[in-house]
């Protein structure tokens, strides 16, 4: 099924790995379904994705499992159930900042800016050399219209070598004039 997945041929891991929930395996049935959750999530069918997600958090709850299921739900536009579980996932790990960055992202997307720079700080203070995290964050201060905090954060995402900078830059014009 992994083999399958890694060439993008995502029917035959499908059907591997859902002959694997019904036979004998050392692997768990939430590492299947994880597994399971990864194909649809490459097919952009997040709903189908957030099931096999749900189901196995039920049974083994993990920090990773919640993040992936809040930006799920992100992407079909549940923004409280994308809210519940990035909450989720930071009550099983406090320390770790991608959660608190999604969160940031998600309140990004709502227009919460004040909401989404405190989130983003957070994850940027316990994620400083994520990239995107600064560019999210700097986009959040553009909203804001926070010109020098904007310039502050751009900067750090630049010298991370954020993928998309270009975006980030893009969004931030519509809300900063003279960026520059």
């Amino acid at each position: 099924g992994i083999t399958a997945f890694s060439k993008g041929d995502y029917d035959k891991a499908l059907e591997l790995f859902n002959q694997a929930m019904e036979s004998d395996t050392r692997y768990s049935e939430e590492l299947i379904l994880n597994f399971i959750a990864n194909v649809y999530a490459a097919q952009e069918d997040f709903e189908n994705s957030s099931a096999c997600l749900e189901k196995a958090l039920a049974t083994k709850p993990d920090y990773r499992g919640f993040v992936t299921l809040g930006m799920n739900y992100q992407m079909l536009g549940q923004f409280n159930k994308a809210e519940q579980s990035y909450f989720k996932a930071i009550e099983m790990n406090a320390s770790k900042g991608e959660a608190y960055a999604s969160l940031g992202t998600l309140y990004l997307e709502q227009n919460q800016n004040e909401k989404a720079v405190s989130y983003l700080e957070k994850g940027a203070s316990l994620e400083p050399k994520i990239a995107v995290i600064h560019g999210n964050l700097a986009l959040a201060w553009a909203k804001l219209g926070n010109k020098e905090k904007y310039l502050e954060e751009i900067k750090k995402a630049e010298e991370l070598q954020c993928v998309n900078l270009g975006q980030f830059e893009e969004k931030a014009k519509t809300y900063l004039l003279d960026i520059r």
